[in-house]
């Protein structure tokens, strides 16, 4: 299934990673073009057991993508997710 999850912090970045994990095509949006842009690259900002692998693994699988292109990530999915706002 095609997801999106807007919001890429503790609770977006983790729900995305997993959702990818079990096979489906997420596209994660966020206002932050650096974070986006870090996490393209392989760099994962929070720390949270195993999260870094998954995203790694399934960022090179194709199964997770990252963007600043919010029409582009809402055309993209059949479900979409609204992780912003979330305290730390």
């Amino acid at each position: 299934m095609n997801l999106t999850v807007f919001g890429i912090g503790y609770v977006g970045l983790v729900q995305a990673a997993v959702l990818a994990e079990v096979g489906h095509q997420v596209v994660c949006v966020d206002i932050d073009a650096s974070k986006v842009e870090r996490l393209n690259q392989g760099f994962v900002p929070i720390f949270e057991p195993g999260l870094e692998s998954l995203v790694k693994e399934n960022h090179a699988a194709g199964r997770i993508k990252f963007t600043t292109d919010a029409a582009a990530a809402v055309r993209h999915g059949e479900i979409q997710m609204i992780a912003v706002g979330t305290p730390p």
